[in-house]
């Protein structure tokens, strides 16, 4: 299907939006807005950002896949996600505050703090290399499923994605990422309901078993429930909008409407997987998106298709790369540049480092393409942080304990590429060997 006038115009008109909002961020900033948007973040932006930071290119092509193998009972991560939301505002209320005492930036300063600086270095280190994973799957996701749409190049797309991204991610910093984000989400959340159910409506109807929510065998629905759950916990960009929260009130709703608004969106995305599992029986599952919206969509709603792409992978994209080049300069700072001003210094390093990383997510997204292995590699890895985490809130643990339980989850990851066993199942085990790990080393060094 080829593109109309219109529907570049869609394109532009949006990418154009969306570079407006970066430089109004921009202007009169202080380093502290840039870097954590003065901690006065409301209820209604923490909400948006929140969900849109969640709902990425990568959720769409992996989410809409699995929904076209096992049906509505895929929405499991969904409803996992929401209880993780919810179990999270208990620890959400104690970070925000220690975070506003001691000027906490991201996940790392609070291990360092809970740990020390090593531990702190390592989960700095585990963090740059989960979340530059991710942020590569979003370029990858994205661009293939618009490079199939559009008929575009896949580096084409690419490097229109990835050049938008950087010009107003540094102007403004994480004062862009939430205005951005909440522009972001409204427009998906329109268009995810609008496209939704415009596929659905394209003829066939939806094999009954799809509609089951028994379809979806159990050990991948528990794993899908944590993994949920989990993923909160060790998501920098959630601990970064705490830190940010104007006030303990800002974070409990903010949560509370977050996992109603997660849910929501889940149930609409399965609309798109559901359409293409009716429509087109035999296609690759992981085209299962691309390929129901090229063939399903009337020509004046592909614009509009492609727009809502581009605001999921610019949601995510943005927020990884702002996470990453944070947490990277705040832990180069640490290590090296103590005597300099620490919010100067650290902004500066930010906006280098968001130069550096966008351009390494591209990098990457250009030579590697395998959506599904990557994503479960980098949550085998991230999840290795999960029983730390839980521990600076509950037990006195030891340092090297934790370092060992960080290790043990990598190790074990790493494992289950090599001998071919990477399945989200298995994946979301690197929990239970991090957290045996750390009881065993617990023990050994209290000996």
């Amino acid at each position: 299907m080829a593109l109309s006038n219109l529907d570049f115009s869609f394109i532009i008109g949006y990418a154009v939006i969306c570079l407006i909002i970066g430089f109004w961020s921009s202007r009169k900033q202080s380093h502290e807005n840039y870097l954590i948007a003065d901690r006065k973040l409301k209820t209604f932006s923490f909400v948006f950002t929140v969900v849109a930071s969640y709902i990425g290119g990568g959720a769409l092509v992996a989410y809409t896949a699995y929904v076209y193998r096992y049906g509505i009972s895929t929405v499991m991560i969904y409803i996992g996600t929401a209880l993780g939301y919810l179990l999270f505002i208990w620890y959400a209320l104690k970070i925000r505050r220690i975070g506003k005492e001691k000027n906490f930036h991201s996940l790392p300063d609070w291990l360092a703090n809970s740990y020390g600086k090593k531990v702190g270095l390592w989960a700095s280190v585990i963090i740059l290399i989960v979340y530059l994973g991710i942020l590569a799957n979003q370029f990858i996701a994205g661009s293939s499923v618009l490079s199939s749409i559009s008929g575009w190049s896949y580096e084409s797309c690419l490097i229109f994605a990835g050049i938008v991204i950087l010009i107003y991610l540094s102007l403004g910093g994480f004062s862009s990422v939430v205005k951005t984000d909440v522009f972001q989400y409204i427009v998906m959340l329109v268009l995810f309901s609008v496209i939704g159910f415009v596929m659905l409506s394209g003829g066939n109807d939806v094999p009954i078993e799809l509609l089951s929510f028994s379809n979806l065998p159990i050990s991948l629905g528990i794993a899908a429930l944590l993994y949920g759950i989990f993923s909160i916990f060790t998501g920098m960009e959630y601990w970064q909008r705490v830190y940010a929260a104007e006030s303990d009130d800002v974070v409990r709703k903010g949560l509370k409407w977050s996992a109603f608004f997660v849910v929501l969106t889940g149930l609409i995305l399965t609309l798109i997987g559901l359409s293409a599992a009716a429509n087109f029986p035999d296609i690759d599952s992981n085209q299962a998106a691309a390929y129901g919206m090229q063939h399903l969509l009337p020509s004046g709603l592909l614009g509009l298709g492609l727009v809502m792409l581009f605001a999921a992978i610019m949601s995510s994209a943005d927020t990884l790369i702002f996470v990453l080049a944070s947490t990277t300069s705040k832990a180069l700072h640490d290590k090296f540049f103590i005597e300099f001003s620490k919010s100067k210094r650290v902004y500066l390093l930010t906006r280098n480092f968001i130069f550096v990383f966008t351009i390494l997510g591209v990098i990457i997204a250009f030579f590697f393409r395998d959506i599904i292995s990557v994503l479960l590699t980098m949550a085998g890895v991230g999840l290795s942080l999960i029983p730390s985490i839980f521990g600076s809130f509950h037990w006195k643990l030891k340092n090297g304990a934790v370092l060992a339980s960080y290790f043990a989850g990598i190790i074990y990851t790493i494992g289950l590429i090599l001998f071919g066993y990477l399945i989200p199942e298995l994946a979301i085990a690197s929990v239970i060997v991090s957290f045996i790990t750390l009881g065993i080393f617990q023990l050994i060094l209290k000996e």
